[in-house]
C-alpha cells in the first residue's frame, strides 16, 4: 500500500489529541512544580514561609485548573470514561488536599495517586490512536 497524504480532518484530529496531551502534561507540570515549592510543614510556618506556600499553591491551582479542563475536553473527545475519570483526578485530589490543608501531607499523596493514573489516561489516548492508524 503506497504512502498517501493524510487528509485535513486526520491532521486537525492529530494537532487535537497532541494538543489535548500537552494540556495533561503542562497541568502535572504545574502542580509539580506548586508542590515542590510548597514543602510541607508540621505546624504553621513563619510568614516568609507562608507567602513562599500561597505562591506555590496559586501554581498548584492553575494545574489544578488545567487538569479540570483536560478532563472536560476528554468527554467532549468522546474518550472513554475512565480515561476522564483520570486526567481529572489531579485536580480534584490535589485541589481538594490544597484546598483543606495547604501545609499538609495530603496533597503529596493525592499526586503519587492521581499522576501515574493520568499517565496511564494519556497512554491509552496514544494507544488508541496508533491502533487507529494501523487499521486495527
Amino acid at each position: 500500500m503506497p504512502w498517501t497524504r493524510p487528509q485535513s480532518a486526520e491532521i486537525d484530529r492529530r494537532a487535537r489529541t497532541i494538543a489535548w496531551i500537552l494540556l495533561v502534561l503542562a497541568s502535572m507540570i504545574l502542580i509539580g512544580y506548586g508542590i515542590w515549592h510548597a514543602g510541607w510543614h508540621m505546624w504553621l510556618p513563619a510568614p516568609a514561609e507562608q507567602e513562599e506556600v500561597w505562591i506555590a499553591n496559586r501554581y498548584i491551582f492553575a494545574g489544578c485548573t488545567m487538569s479540570l479542563a483536560a478532563a472536560v475536553w476528554s468527554g467532549a473527545r468522546d474518550a472513554r470514561v475512565w480515561v476522564t475519570v483520570c486526567v481529572g483526578l489531579p485536580g480534584l485530589l490535589v485541589g481538594g488536599a490544597t484546598l483543606d490543608s495547604p501545609y499538609d501531607l495530603k496533597r503529596y499523596l493525592a499526586v503519587v495517586v492521581a499522576f501515574p493514573l493520568a499517565l496511564a489516561g494519556v497512554v491509552e489516548v496514544i494507544r488508541v490512536r496508533d491502533r487507529r492508524q494501523r487499521g486495527l
